[in-house]
């Protein structure tokens, strides 16, 4: 899905990562995007989500919110989510997990 055309103010959250090794790559973004449709979307403040991978196999998920709060909430209730996430979450290796939020000015 293309980005949707968005005036600022609003946030975008940069999260990169390697997968579990041995995981197979074509299963983790299908459930990537899975997740993405039926669990971050639903997010309040979502707007928008991304997937990509670079060369030496870095994931990266671009989310973009309304605002760097709703962002930073997206996983405040990550005791609760659901075994869909959980799977995906489990396929990520969390020592190489970064995230940052950015203000779009």
């Amino acid at each position: 899905m293309p980005a949707p055309n968005l005036t600022p103010p609003y946030a975008i959250e940069i999260v990169n990562y390697n997968i579990v090794e041995g995981t197979d790559p074509e299963a983790f973004l299908a459930i990537c995007r899975q997740v993405g449709e039926e669990f971050t979307s639903a997010q309040p403040g979502f707007l928008h989500r991304e997937i990509g991978q670079s060369d030496d196999g870095t994931w990266m998920i671009a989310a973009t919110w309304q605002t760097a709060d709703d962002a930073r909430n997206s996983i405040a209730n990550i005791d609760n989510i659901p075994d869909m996430v959980k799977a995906y979450m489990s396929m990520i290796n969390r020592d190489t997990l970064t995230r940052a939020i950015f203000d779009i000015v």
